[in-house]
């Protein structure tokens, strides 16, 4: 092989040879333990697509099955199989009495990467410590050639189309952090490889004499160096300094690894970086083909631009900016994300906003709404550009892209109670789900849902609590229990916790005897005492009361409505700091059966939910329910 042929004159045998360096044997057994990398890769992949395929037949078969009918008897072969392991676990006594520090870390995501980084391990090692003169070549050749086997997974697992994430049944999003993982151990795999060389060429006394007359060297070690700088510029500090600055250097250190790994590789070995080469141009072109398909117009109307969309943006404050994008011509999924950029900003790349609101099945237009958090970069300039625009009497219309929509989404359907908590603008993630529950024909197994929302300042949460208040009175006609309860913070213990970023602005805090709308006709207290009742019964308990109906018909005569119907027993408001194990716990304990917990809101409130979730799968454990009954979906950008 030209690999061996090209350092021939320092001591390599040809592949062909029988020395104890690199002869047929250690060329064959390479060639053996390259092809076991993508076998056990292609393994897991097969395991994991029919482990989906399960998963969405068990789904379905839960859906269909009536809650009242759901014996032991009832449940399927398929369910009883699948379900078998995590039974098992769950009634295991570590886990039962594990302690609740452990319950927070990512175990799962932890156990994944210590597999692959072993299993790479025993690749790079596997009949190669042997202790000769060939020592460092030996392992320096193995790690070259397993390093080089790796390069593709790293780029399939970036795509936004991601191929892998289409065969788990999963998104780019949720596959990112193990991207990052795949890629250290790829940094870390090259140089193993570099430093066995080096090392062994300074014990020789010839590193710059390598340096000089072996060219493919030179590019080794630019390629190590690209490497390197791409693992320290993804760090999380790096990272969120600019994240323009991010992504374009990002790519331009992708395009310069591939082309030094072709000067490097022997050509006997090109075939693995031209699959990275194809999986990066795969990115490339899935990425500019949603886009151009998204924001193209074939039939114009007036006022339509041919490539882009309308959106009307406005300001709740110079921390909240809500974009209302006209009639995308797309369905999304409750829960899912589009990327959104416009040319009015042409130094800020796309960013990825949750869609908070569901397409409306009572009209053809479906417009997508995003709230924004203000931060640095595009989040900044838009806020400001629509106080701007609001300042100077302008109508706060903006020409955007989108790109998406984006996301995999649980079947929330087959559970028997949904639990959702939600922090600040991680209510665009919940309330869509909660939305299209309750505005669904069938809602599948769903019995009660509950829900929590924490915020700083209740002014955040209202482009979600008007919503949610127009839908709640549909609840006890399709039989369901729902409950809403909002938790305004303001500066208290979440604040240190880190739930919420926001700064205070007591000036601004809108508190629970606060009208909502000045009616100079009405007296300020009746108005007061009603609103503060208002968010005092829970709707599971007193719907259809005569008390609620009162406080309904005084509402609407009041204006509170301004002329929609609303619940007035739909949302408990609580201020200060909520305990979310006591919510979760009070909201799984209503209807029996399977469970499901979604959260999103920062790593404070998920450690929270998770400390929940885990008492609540001991309690069943321990009853003999089965702990895998509680499903867990955390939501976050693992972008």
């Amino acid at each position: 092989m030209d690999l061996f042929v090209r350092h021939g004159d320092h001591g390599h045998e040809d592949e062909h040879g029988h020395g104890e360096g690199h002869g047929s044997e250690d060329s064959v057994r390479q060639h053996a333990l390259a092809s076991l990398y993508w076998y056990t890769i292609g393994a897991v992949l097969i395991c994991g697509f029919l482990s989906r395929l399960a998963s969405a037949q068990i789904a379905r078969q839960r859906i269909k099955r009536r809650p009242s009918r759901s014996s032991p008897d009832s449940i399927s072969l398929l369910e009883r199989i699948f379900e078998a392991p995590k039974t098992a676990i769950a009634g295991s006594l570590f886990y039962r009495r594990r302690p609740a520090w452990l319950v927070a870390l990512p175990l799962r995501k932890t156990f994944l990467v210590i597999v692959y980084a072993a299993f790479v391990s025993f690749l790079l090692t596997y009949k190669a410590v042997k202790h000769d003169g060939q020592y460092f070549e030996r392992l320096g050749f193995r790690a070259g050639w397993i390093t080089v086997t790796q390069t593709a997974l790293p780029f399939l697992l970036a795509a936004r189309t991601n191929p892998i994430g289409l065969i788990l049944g999963t998104s780019y999003e949720r596959v990112n952090w193990f991207h990052r993982w795949v890629s250290r151990i790829f940094v870390i795999s090259a140089t193993v490889h570099g430093s066995f060389f080096v090392t062994e060429w300074i014990i020789a006394d010839f590193f710059w004499d390598e340096l000089k007359t072996v060219g493919m060297v030179k590019w080794g070690l630019a390629a190590w160096a690209v490497l390197v700088w791409t693992l320290l510029s993804t760090l999380r500090p790096f990272r969120s300094m600019r994240y323009e600055f991010f992504v374009l250097q990002h790519i331009i250190s992708v395009v310069l690894l591939l082309v030094f790994l072709l000067l490097h590789v022997p050509e006997h070995h090109h075939f693995s970086v031209w699959c990275a080469v194809v999986a990066f141009v795969w990115d490339i072109v899935t990425r500019s083909a949603n886009p151009l398909f998204r924001n193209l117009h074939l039939r114009l109307s007036s006022g339509v631009n041919r490539f882009a969309h309308q959106a009307h943006i406005s300001v709740v404050d110079t921390e909240l900016t809500i974009a209302t994008v006209r009639n995308v011509g797309f369905n999304w999924t409750p829960g899912q994300h589009v990327l959104i950029w416009s040319p009015t900003f042409p130094r800020q790349f796309p960013h990825p906003f949750t869609i908070s609101s569901i397409p409306n099945r009572e009209t053809s237009t479906k417009d997508v709404q995003l709230v924004m958090k203000t931060k640095d970069g595009f989040t900044k300039e838009l806020n400001h550009w629509a106080r701007g625009t609001d300042r100077d009497g302008g109508d706060g219309t903006l020409r955007v892209f989108l790109a998406g929509p984006y996301g995999s989404m649980p079947t929330w359907k087959q559970y028997e109670t949904v639990v959702l908590v939600a922090a600040s603008t991680g209510a665009s993630f919940t309330t869509p789900i909660l939305e299209s529950l309750l505005t669904s024909k069938n809602t599948g197994r769903v019995r009660s849902i509950s829900a929590l929302y924490i915020a700083r300042r209740k002014a955040h949460l209202e482009p979600y609590l008007q919503r949610i208040s127009r839908l709640v009175p549909r609840a006890k006609m399709m039989g369901l229990s729902v409950r809403v309860e909002v938790a305004i913070t303001k500066a208290g213990p979440y604040a240190a916790a880190g739930l919420d970023e926001d700064p205070v602005n007591e000036s601004r805090e809108r508190l629970i005897t606060e009208p909502e709308r000045e009616t100079e006709r009405l007296d300020e207290d009746k108005r007061s005492s009603i609103e503060l009742e208002r968010f005092s019964i829970d709707s599971s308990d007193s719907v259809g009361s005569e008390r609620a109906d009162q406080l309904l018909k005084e509402e609407v005569e009041l204006g509170f409505g301004d002329g929609q119907e609303y619940d007035a027993s739909a949302i408990i408001e609580t201020q200060g700091r909520p305990d979310i194990e006591v919510f979760v716990a009070s909201a799984t304990g209503k209807v029996a059966g399977s469970v499901a917990v979604g959260v999103c809101g920062g790593s404070a409130i998920e450690k929270s939910v998770k400390l929940g979730v885990a008492s609540l799968r001991s309690e069943q454990a321990s009853q003999g329910l089965g702990a895998n009954d509680v499903f867990l979906h955390v939501e976050r950008s693992y972008i």
